[in-house]
């Protein structure tokens, strides 16, 4: 009968390169026999950098890009702003108080139609008391030292005057005549066909009254806003609040058309005149559009949206939304190699506007760039747009 084995009290010492491919074979043999019924969930798609700038992904993964190709825009956009209709500033007339005084009525509102010459508001002033009594005494005045001086040179002719006593009444009639010129100029400011210490503010031409600030009872004087502006009704423009943005490649001359809720249809205008200041708090500039032919529903005041054609810069523009900035400083925009391989490429840009930018270098014609989707390809890069 063959001896037992020997009895082992204590665990075998394996040399530490048989422990090791044991313990490899182990964890294999673990992994192989995970549970059947919980398998694990494939991983997403991933881009697999091949070299520095450039990574492939994966052939499903072109879906969730948007991928257009670079050309060279050379055509014109539409560019919308709100607006209104308002007479020219060369057409409208500023009707204020030449003197103080206090409104006792007002004649004429907005929107009426009035001829030249037609009253506006009456005034009680009684600086326009004082200084028509001052050129009724200048005239008083003028008369006397006429007499005196007509009196001198009678003298003087029958041989009794003295020449310097005639010299003396002549100064003295002129100075009159000086004053008597001035007292009538100042009164001749009130306008006319009122007296005492009444004034009669008057219409100096024909037109529409575009703003009225009198109202019966208000103290008014020199210093104060005008009273009333009289305007052209066949000359009006519309004035456009344009973005600071839109501003590139608008031209005086550009065609445009306006639009209004009391318009069926648009009608045609052309930019007269661009703006150059920006309104600091809107960053608009107004844009004032003239009218080809102004239709007799349009009123001053009224609000319109404006349609400006623009010409869009020579050279290449892509939409702002395919521009990644990378490490804060970098501009890159990602280029379709060939199928399914894109390279980040650094690109110089210039002033975005209305949605695109133009690019400076790093981009020629005929290249496929990712506008939509950058950020799948490099999380860590951020958005421009």
């Amino acid at each position: 009968m063959p001896a037992p084995y020997p009895r082992i009290s204590a665990p075998i010492a394996l040399p530490r390169v048989v422990a090791a491919a044991l313990t490899g074979l182990i964890t294999l043999a673990l992994a192989a026999c995970g549970n059947a019924d919980n398998p694990r969930p494939a991983a997403a798609p991933q881009a697999h950098s091949q070299v520095p700038g450039e990574l492939r992904v994966q052939q499903a993964s072109l879906q969730m890009l948007g991928i257009e190709t670079v050309s060279e825009q050379r055509d014109t956009q539409t560019v919308w702003a709100p607006a209104r209709v308002a007479f020219r500033d060369d057409r409208v007339t500023a009707v204020g108080a030449p003197v103080a005084g206090r409104i006792l009525q007002v004649h004429a509102n907005i929107g009426d139609t009035v001829a030249a010459g037609q009253a506006l508001a009456t005034l009680a002033s009684p600086e326009a008391l004082r200084q028509r009594s001052e050129a009724g005494n200048a005239e008083v005045a003028q008369g006397l030292a006429a007499s005196e001086a007509q009196r001198q040179r009678l003298m003087m002719d029958k041989g009794i005057g003295i020449e310097m006593e005639r010299n003396a009444a002549d100064a003295r009639l002129r100075e009159a005549q000086q004053e008597l010129a001035r007292a009538r100029g100042t009164v001749a400011l009130l306008g006319g066909g009122a007296a005492g210490d009444r004034i009669v503010l008057r219409a100096p031409r024909a037109g529409v009254v575009a703003a009225r600030r009198a109202t019966v009872g208000a103290a008014v004087d020199t210093s104060g806003e005008p009273l009333f502006l009289i305007g052209d009704p066949q000359a009006m423009w519309v004035v456009a609040e344009v973005f600071e943005s839109d501003l590139a490649g608008l031209l005086e001359g550009a065609e445009a058309q306006v639009e209004t809720s009391s318009l069926s249809q648009p009608i045609k205008g052309r930019v007269q005149r661009v703006g150059t200041a920006l309104n600091e708090e809107t960053r608009r500039a107004p844009v004032f559009v003239s009218f080809d032919r102004i239709p007799a529903t349009v009123r001053p005041g009224m609000l319109a949206k404006v349609g400006i054609q623009v010409a869009s810069p020579g050279g290449l523009l892509i939409p702002l939304s395919a521009v990644l900035i990378k490490d804060e400083r970098r501009s890159i925009v990602y280029v379709q190699r060939e199928g399914t391989l894109f390279e980040a490429r650094d690109v110089l840009l210039g002033q975005p506007m209305r949605g695109l930018i133009p690019v400076l270098g790093g981009l020629s014609v005929g290249d496929r760039i990712v506008v939509r989707g950058g950020l799948l390809l490099d999380g860590a890069a951020s958005q421009l747009l």
